[in-house]
């Protein structure tokens, strides 16, 4: 499966409302997962406890670095947009919330 398939849910919901982008992060988490997709840590060793969202932030972040290998700049660009509301979705899960 090629990168822009597999991301293609997420990127098609980039601009939709957070509902439906959360719906697409899950969506290609779980393609991921049944493609055995492996998320290595900073140290490559496989990470545990890997969030969807870090999964897929993972694709998008290798998927960016294919292109900019190809010298398609403004598409990796465009993605990194998707990437920062994806990073700001997780971060904002991982605040324990006030009572």
């Amino acid at each position: 499966m090629s990168f822009p398939d597999l991301l293609e849910p997420v990127l098609d919901a980039a601009d939709a409302d957070d509902n439906a982008f959360d719906e697409a992060v899950n969506e290609v988490a779980e393609a991921l997962a049944l493609c055995e997709a492996l998320v290595l840590d900073n140290g490559g060793r496989p990470g545990h406890g890997v969030t969807d969202e870090e999964a897929v932030l993972s694709a998008l972040d290798t998927y960016i670095r294919v292109l900019l290998h190809l010298g398609e700049v403004q598409e990796a660009a465009d993605l990194g947009e998707v990437m920062e509301r994806l990073h700001n979705a997780n971060e904002r899960r991982r605040r324990p919330r006030r009572p």
